[in-house]
């Protein structure tokens, strides 16, 4: 422990965790739908509606995350 931290707050750090291996699959998975927004919706739609799709499956993804670290939490799971 350092100097100044209470236990407290190392125990509300351990309980909640860092769930880096969600964050990353959320990360791959949006890296990997942008080809395919590319290929689709670019040539359909134009690039301003490409770039709304993309920016609205990374905040999917950034909930899907959030949605799985939650319950994780919720649970007592978290590492």
């Amino acid at each position: 422990m350092f100097p100044g931290e209470n236990s407290e707050e190392v125990e509300v750090f351990q309980r909640l965790g860092f769930h880096s291996d969600e964050m990353l699959l959320a990360l791959a998975l949006w890296l990997c739908s942008l080809p395919l927004v590319a290929l689709v919706v670019i040539p359909l739609f134009g690039l301003k509606v490409a770039g709304a799709v993309a920016l609205a499956l990374f905040f999917v993804a950034l909930a899907v995350c959030w949605g799985m670290c939650g319950w994780k939490v919720s649970k007592g799971q978290a590492q």
